[in-house]
């Protein structure tokens, strides 16, 4: 699947022609809302959602003029206190302002009242809390389809609503709505002004980034029981159009995990991570004299896992490390802006695919490149992510 690139200052989602510190609303729902695609399978590239955007412009561009104009009313917000919620859970802080956005939308809690949307919030904290193991409710604030804004952990603090983004994001959503339809017009509101007091006040950066990474939490469903996450799809070394390897073979299982960035281009459709992963190992062999492709794996922004020497092969990626260490390259440079949530899980479920397979010890440790090379890989917005991530180790 593919994903809209990250955008700053503007979102691809926001509604032409307007300004791009208030308007960024996750529209996304409402198209998912009106069979236009689900929010986990978004395909249509940027111009194509614009287009369909500016059809749709004439419902609900005029929302905040109903609605207060998109200003928060601070006074109206409810307090965890008054929906019923003890004191607050998380202790990690989340530095301001961030700068990153990131909108969810919790179906199967239908309510248009205070009094229901409060029980109904009660009950999402009860399954977070008990059933999941967090600290506390997942989102920083919450959105009910009566309009009103619910404070969940809060600002300054991380919520756990987005693995790899928690850290450095402001995490809301919507709840409330009737299944299968969109937020009211009142709840748009309210996120909009919830949305701009936060970069009035410092919360949010005014030139932050709404990545398109919204997945509805169905939290009435059962979870099945299940033993592990399934390995990722791995795009085998033929299917990219690798030439031949002669490195050593690898020591296994492995005992650490080293995340890189490649620093070159980044790719947002399979076909061009396929291209891109043959450029690398063509550069690696023909002028680095490598072996081979350096990474025993890539990873790309369309979420996709590219085999490069794979599990039995030694790497070249980090000296002293390339006999004992996995090499996971995201395609990208990440100085500034981490790889998306879809590269990052990505990622995350190859690891542990590593550990139940038998490549990777129980208890490997993680490092960025940067902590066992003098290099500025895998880029600071990347390695502020991973070190929140298991094992990590600096």
């Amino acid at each position: 699947m593919t994903y809209p690139r990250l955008s700053q200052g503007r979102s691809p989602l926001s509604p032409p022609g307007s300004p791009h510190h208030v308007r960024m609303l996750p529209w996304l729902l409402v198209l998912f809302t009106l069979g236009l695609g689900a929010p986990g399978d978004f395909s249509r590239n940027e111009a194509q959602v614009t287009r369909i955007l500016e059809k749709f412009w004439d419902l609900f561009g005029d929302i905040s003029q109903l609605n207060g104009k998109g200003r928060l009313d601070v006074s109206a917000m409810v307090s965890r206190k008054e929906w019923g919620a003890d004191a607050v859970g998380c202790s990690a802080p989340l530095p301001v302002p961030v700068d990153v956005l990131v909108t969810h939308h919790v179906p199967g809690l239908e309510c248009h009242n205070r009094t229901t949307c409060a029980q109904r919030l009660r009950a999402l904290r009860a399954h977070h809390v008990h059933d999941n193991s967090w600290c506390d409710v997942a989102y920083n604030f919450l959105v009910g389809d009566d309009g009103t804004v619910y404070e969940g952990v809060g600002w300054g603090v991380q919520g756990t609503h987005t693995r790899g983004y928690s850290n450095i994001s402001l995490g809301l959503t919507f709840f409330g709505a009737k299944e299968g339809h969109s937020p009211s017009p009142a709840a748009l509101s309210a996120m909009e002004g919830l949305i701009t007091y936060a970069i009035r006040k410092g919360h949010l950066s005014p030139l932050y980034v709404q990545p398109l990474l919204v997945k509805a939490e169905n939290c009435l469903a059962p979870v099945p029981a299940s033993p592990g996450k399934a390995c990722p799809d791995v795009t085998p070394r033929p299917a990219w159009g690798a030439r031949g390897t002669y490195c050593p073979r690898m020591s296994l299982p492995a005992k650490y995990v080293v995340i890189i960035h490649t620093a070159g281009a980044t790719c947002n459709e399979s076909a061009d991570c396929r291209a891109r992963v043959r450029d690398i190992q063509a550069y690696h062999m023909d002028k680095l004299d490598f072996c081979d492709i350096g990474y025993h794996f890539l990873v790309g922004q369309d979420g996709g896992v590219y085999e490069g020497v794979g599990w039995h092969r030694q790497g070249s990626h980090t000296y002293g490390y390339n006999d004992i260490g996995l090499g996971v390259a995201f395609m990208g440079d990440f100085s500034e802006k981490p790889p998306n949530a879809v590269a990052l899980e990505a990622a995350q479920t190859l690891i542990q695919c590593a550990v139940d397979k038998g490549f990777l010890t129980p208890n490997y440790l993680l490092v960025g490149h940067s902590d066992v090379s003098n290099i500025l890989s895998p880029g600071k917005a990347l390695y502020n992510i991973i070190s929140t991530w298991p094992h990590f180790k600096q």
